[in-house]
């Protein structure tokens, strides 16, 4: 090892105080000692003649060291007090950075909820209400069931929001300036906190509220669509199947305009029966089931597609072989209806 690095080893081995200071200390020494050695070199020393003589001049280890000693301290107690400071700087701001976290946290939860039931009161309740009103969520259903206190809570909540957002959001600003102007407390974080997560707690059981009562309120009156979807598809199969009839006489007899207008109405109420659960109610226990309906539907309806551009055409022969294709493909959907209506 170098011999100026040893002596420096040796002077500051026990000085006191945090790391930094004792670093500062040994690079002070370093350029004192470089200095006076330079010193020396220029007299006409030798590299090592001239480290030993600065290193002589400056004193033995011991009493440098002591010298140091009296300046920095070495004491227990000081190494204590600055580890000590510098710990508590560490988790003020640890805590800081901790508290600043939360508070952000809690602020876009709050933000977010805030957001989720502004949209459920402006677009989704509305819709939830029509289904009442149309007939498709039954309040008998709910009365029986002892729900009909979640449309209720629905309305009521419609109702606040759309009559006192303003004072609501007006009041608790009011209440959030008097807090932080008036509460001077050491624990006026914890309190924020507290506050905030309360909002948020409640804010969210309102939201699970309102969103359970529409789930529960849709997924009870739902059975009764079953009964009021079987009458409207039986008539849309019956439709089809008097307009599809009426279409071959008017191929024989190329009255190309019946034949169009018939066709048509078979196409409207074939679309009618593809819309919603009207499908779905014709199946049963047996087969076919509501996907299975589904893919003849789709085919009757490339057939009567190909029936409406064969008499487009004035073609009757096309038209007649198209006829046949739709009703064999049709007659699955023939045979549930009549099934389902016994």
């Amino acid at each position: 090892m170098d011999p100026l690095e040893r002596y420096l080893d040796q002077v500051c081995r026990s000085i006191g105080g945090p790391r930094p200071l004792r670093d500062h200390v040994r690079q002070e020494l370093r350029e004192h000692l470089h200095d006076a050695a330079a010193r020396h070199r220029a007299a006409g020393l030798s590299e090592e003649a001239a480290v030993a003589q600065a290193l002589a001049e400056f004193g033995r280890p011991e009493q440098v060291r002591s010298e140091l000693e009296a300046t920095h301290g070495h004491r227990a107690m000081a190494v204590v007090i600055d580890t000590a400071l510098r710990w508590k700087e560490s988790t003020m701001r640890a805590k800081w950075l901790w508290a600043t976290g939360a508070h952000l946290g809690l602020a876009v939860v709050i933000a977010l909820e805030a957001l989720f039931l502004t949209f459920l009161v402006m677009f989704i309740v509305p819709k939830f209400k029509k289904l009442m009103a149309d007939g498709i969520i039954d309040p008998a259903v709910l009365d029986e069931q002892g729900a009909m206190w979640m449309p209720h809570f629905l309305g009521n909540l419609a109702a606040v929001t759309g009559n006192y957002t303003t004072h609501l959001v007006l009041g608790a600003a009011v209440l959030w300036g008097l807090f932080e102007w008036r509460v001077k407390s050491e624990n006026k974080s914890l309190m924020r906190l507290t506050v905030m997560g309360g909002a948020a707690v409640k804010l969210l059981a309102v939201i699970v509220i309102a969103t359970g009562s529409m789930v529960v309120s849709f997924c009870l009156a739902m059975p009764a669509m079953g009964p009021m979807a079987r009458p409207f598809a039986a008539e849309q199969v019956a439709t089809i199947d008097t307009s599809v009839a009426a279409v071959e006489p008017a191929v024989a007899k190329q009255d190309w305009t019946a034949a169009t207008e018939q066709a048509d109405r078979a196409s409207a109420a074939l679309a009618r029966l593809t819309v919603g659960p009207a499908l779905a109610s014709l199946t049963g226990r047996e087969p076919p089931t509501a996907d299975e309906l589904r893919t003849q539907t789709r085919s009757a309806q490339d057939h009567l597609r190909a029936v409406r551009q064969a008499v487009a055409e004035k073609d009757a022969g096309r038209a007649t072989a198209a006829l046949a294709e739709f009703r064999t493909a049709f007659a699955p959907v023939r045979e549930a209806a009549s099934r389902s209506g016994k």
